[in-house]
């Protein structure tokens, strides 16, 4: 990492990535119309039109950076290319090295479409060379580079259903196919002289590819395609084949998720994925580098599974030679050896997902210091709640920018801190709280607590046990004062009354505050009318004659009484929405469901020697145990509560856009596709934007994390 100081900039329209200026602007007026999705190639940025069935092109080497213009200036370049368009890809190429290299096309199409447009992207042409009609309905797209001089650039593309073309490598009837479509080169193009597409995969009945991509293509090589496939039954699978239309499928799998446990890769099922990308190669150290499509990342399809583990993103692994044949790609394990943690958005689903090498990111660690730091493969992921994910795409994990800069990631803590009913910090602070995940080490620097924690398994929260309190839904209800079955009787809802005990309290309150004195509940009974009466137990004369005073105040509410279930545990702030449940003394509550697995820290503890082997590996316990172990209530009066603060000194690098009203980037809500690269020493992302018909442009090493940006961000419509 290199320190350094950041200054606050804000990019105007005629400014570089990094100039200043003193307000928001909206820069490089090209009127978009339907940005579904961006594309890289050449240092140009090609943007869907939509609604004008174009492309516009945005020039990354310009200064001020703008569109480029028409022959005519005074208007922006527009590609015209088929109806609509909404899906873009490209030439993926690699150079002998496994660096990413541009090839000479990029392609659209759009949904619903059975059509695809060849675009040059050579900056001399920037034309639509020509447009390919399949006669049948485009699903996904993917294409690679000429592998040497005088290739072809090779188009792939999912048909729903089969062409002539197919039967005889297919059968007439069934599902559809993937084609293979070779394109020479641009100069002297001759669409008549087009050879034929051929199949090259035949899909089984009521399968739909959703996403392709290509293994990075070599001379003397069969082609490999990744393929995501959805089935009409609500199934899906990732596989891949190898292009030569031998229609050979090697499915990848993952071990069944099952939270707490230990993958065993015995119990492998298929992966269920909507979108999949790879990446060119990256060093991890001075000594290692890691292959071009060694790695496959996975956006998950949520509509093809129901468990929380299907929604974000795997890696899979596909060997150290990604081209050679494989029977067993298996999920990636990340760079501490255990086996990769699906990487979450923390709120909505992926819209997008880029991989890119040569990046820098900004990282405000627990020093309060800005460093800049290199990132081997940084990944970058929107989401449909507006936010960003940034993510160690070569470590396969989630940053932690919760870490010391020397020492790295800090250990996981709790605090426990006695209050009483109005939040004050009481002066007898004694330990009444254990937290224990079994199997980890005893935290040193916890307060009035007992803690055992497993750094990276930890949630972030608060936890209040509230003594005696007031029980959810049976705060400052109003009395029914007409009745008058028993002195002191109290009538409520049947709905609010089922967490209520013999034994639990009533205290009468008016406008001026509570009656000093509470009254035990003997017995409840229901009315057969939707309504519980509250029974009081009046056999003390003492309490009878400390109530009396109270006996026509028009509130009530009912606490928890002191012999059964007495505290009342919420999560986060003291409400119902928060309530979770009621506890007795040394009565354990297990929040599993609560917990978010962030990733394996550094120095994860995988059990046993040799460490690495997935029969041997022994994680973390992923549970985390609370109990109340208050020895003596006398020492505590009714509304006081021990709130817990559990702190997993984990922070992710997620970032959202400031949309409110004093922002002119008020429509940019809704992220779909990015794109990244370095442009003359910055690295610039470029997420398109269909909620804003525009290109937000992100200044990697400047934005800040978790939090709404304003600088560092311009737009371009």
């Amino acid at each position: 990492m290199k320190r350094g100081f950041l200054a606050a900039l804000l990019l105007s329209g005629a400014s570089l990535a990094l100039a200043c200026s003193d307000t928001t602007s909206t820069a490089g007026a090209a009127g978009l119309s339907g940005t579904y999705d961006v594309v890289l190639s050449n240092q140009l940025v090609f943007v869907t039109s939509q609604d004008r069935d174009e492309l516009r092109v945005l020039d990354l080497t310009r200064s001020p950076r703008e569109f480029l213009p028409a022959p005519n200036p005074l208007e922006p370049l527009s590609i015209p290319v088929i109806a609509r368009p909404d899906s873009l890809t490209r030439d993926v190429g690699y150079d002998a090295t496994g660096n990413d290299v541009s090839g000479p096309y990029i392609y659209a199409r759009s949904s619903g479409g059975r059509g695809i447009s060849v675009v040059a992207a050579d900056r001399a042409r920037l034309n639509e060379v020509t447009r390919l009609a399949t006669g049948q309905l485009i699903t996904a797209f993917a294409a690679h580079a000429p592998v040497a001089d005088g290739a072809p650039s090779v188009l792939y593309y999912a048909l729903q259903t089969r062409p002539e073309a197919a039967e005889q490598l297919c059968a007439p009837f069934g599902g559809g196919v993937v084609m293979r479509q070779d394109l020479p080169g641009p100069e002297g193009f001759d669409a008549a002289a087009l050879p034929p597409a051929l199949p090259v995969f035949c899909l089984k009945p009521a399968d739909t590819v959703l996403s392709m991509t290509t293994l990075p293509a070599r001379a003397n090589a069969t082609d490999s395609l990744v393929l995501a496939i959805r089935n009409v039954s609500g199934t899906s699978r990732l596989v891949r084949v190898a292009a030569d239309g031998a229609s050979v499928e090697i499915p990848y799998k993952r071990p069944r998720p099952a939270p707490f446990a230990v993958p065993t890769y015995t119990d492998l099922i298929d992966i269920p994925a909507r979108l999949v990308a790879t990446h060119p190669s990256f060093k991890v150290s001075e000594t290692e580098t890691v292959p071009a499509g060694r790695y496959v990342y996975v956006v998950l399809d949520e509509l093809t599974c129901n468990s929380s583990d299907c929604e974000g993103l795997i890696a899979l692994d596909n060997g150290p030679d990604p081209l050679a044949p494989s029977t067993a790609p298996v999920l990636a394990r990340d760079v501490t050896g255990a086996p990769m943690l699906t990487l979450k958005p923390s709120r909505g689903l992926p819209t997008g997902l880029t991989l890119r090498t040569g990046l820098e990111v900004r990282e405000l660690l627990s020093d309060g210091v800005a460093y800049l730091t290199a990132v081997p493969l940084l990944g970058i992921m929107p989401s449909s709640s507006g936010e960003i994910t940034l993510f160690r795409a070569d470590e396969r994990r989630a940053f932690n920018l919760d870490r010391d800069p020397e020492k790295g990631p800090l250990s996981a803590s709790v605090t426990a801190e006695l209050r009483d009913s109005n939040e004050a910090v009481r002066a007898d602070q004694f330990p009444a709280i254990t937290v224990s995940q079994p199997g980890c080490p005893q935290v040193q620097d916890a307060t009035n607590a007992t803690a055992f924690l497993c750094n990276g398994t930890v949630p972030n929260g608060t936890y209040r046990f509230v003594f005696q309190g007031a029980l959810p839904g049976l705060t400052n209800l109003t009395r029914n004062l007409t009745v008058e079955d028993a002195p002191l009787l109290i009538e409520t809802t049947l709905a609010a009354s089922r967490g209520v005990v013999p034994g639990d309290s009533i205290v009468l309150a008016n406008n001026a505050g509570a009656c000093a004195t509470a009254i035990p509940i003997l017995r409840l009974e229901d009315q057969g009318n939707g309504l519980t009466r509250l029974y009081p137990d009046l056999s003390d004369p003492a309490i009878v004659t400390a109530v009396e005073p109270c006996a026509s105040y028009p509130l009530f509410s009912v606490r928890a009484g002191p012999n059964v279930k007495p505290y009342l545990l919420y999560a986060g702030s003291e409400s119902s929405a928060s309530f979770i449940q009621r506890l007795d003394v040394n009565e354990p509550y297990t929040v599993s469901s609560f917990l978010d697995y962030y990733a394996h820290p550094d120095g994860f503890d995988l059990g046993l020697e040799p460490p690495k082997s997935p029969t041997t590996y022994v994680p973390a316990p992923l549970t985390l145990t609370m109990t109340a172990t208050i020895g003596s209530q006398s020492r505590l009066v009714a509304g006081d509560r021990y709130v817990v603060t559990l702190q997993p000194r984990f922070r992710r690098f997620v970032f959202e856009v400031d949309t409110g009203q004093a922002s002119n980037l008020a429509v940019y809500t809704l992220p779909a596709s990015v794109v990244a690269t370095d442009v003359e020493g910055s690295s610039l992302a470029f997420i398109a934007y269909p909620s804003a018909d525009g290109i937000l442009q992100v200044a990697l090493e400047s934005i800040s994390d978790n939090a709404k940006n304003l600088q560092y961000l311009r737009a371009f419509q």
